[in-house]
């Protein structure tokens, strides 16, 4: 549709779920998650809807796309060993890499504009879910929130140095706003109702 709401046009028409729909960074394509046969995958499409290709084929199941500020590459998540872990695949679904073994359920993840670093959401078999970064090989991942409630659906800003997220601290799912070390946490939604998934306005 158009920003203003206006010429609602649908792209997808079949009998599965389709959700979880992200524009390429050129906007010629769209990454989604679609479900045949009970099965959650991730697939592509133009952005009119044309020659949808369906990108992971295995038995897990996968979510959360997001696009490389280059769009060669999709990072995603995936269930493939009894708990969410991140990959990262080229934009055609080939060379798909675990990027970190970890124990926890990691989900979510989310690129920095220049390409180096991935947000993610992370919930420990023993606590509650916290935002994590890490460089976009797997390495050095560090802790940004450390809060007993949800921390989580994290994206960056345009410029790379503050990251918008969503947490349920003060009683509601809330929106905040924090630097790209994870100092300056600050709410910025204050209406007792549920505030999820924020984005950023791409830069111009």
């Amino acid at each position: 549709m158009n920003v203003d709401g206006t010429n609602i046009a649908n792209l997808t028409n079949s009998s599965d779920s389709e959700t979880m729909g992200l524009w390429s960074p050129d906007g010629s394509k769209i990454a989604f998650v679609g479900e045949q046969n009970g099965n959650k995958d991730i697939y592509i499409m133009n952005s009119d809807g044309g020659n949808p290709q369906r990108l992971t084929w295995d038995a897990g199941w996968d979510g959360w796309p997001t696009w490389s500020p280059d769009g060669t590459k999709i990072a995603f998540s995936s269930y493939r060993e009894s708990r969410y872990q991140i990959y990262v695949m080229d934009a055609d679904g080939s060379k798909q890499d675990k990027l970190i073994n970890s124990e926890d359920d990691d989900f979510s993840p989310a690129w920095s504009a220049d390409g180096a670093k991935i947000a993610f959401t992370r919930i420990p078999l023993e606590g509650n879910a916290d935002i994590y970064v890490m460089n976009a090989d797997g390495s050095n991942v560090q802790r940004l929130t450390d809060n007993p409630a949800f921390d989580g659906n994290c994206h960056w800003s345009p410029d790379g140095r503050r990251i918008a997220f969503a947490s349920t601290r003060d009683g509601y799912t809330e929106i905040y706003v924090m630097n790209a070390s994870g100092s300056g946490q600050t709410r910025r939604t204050s209406v007792p109702a549920y505030h999820n998934w924020p984005r950023w306005t791409p830069a111009r």
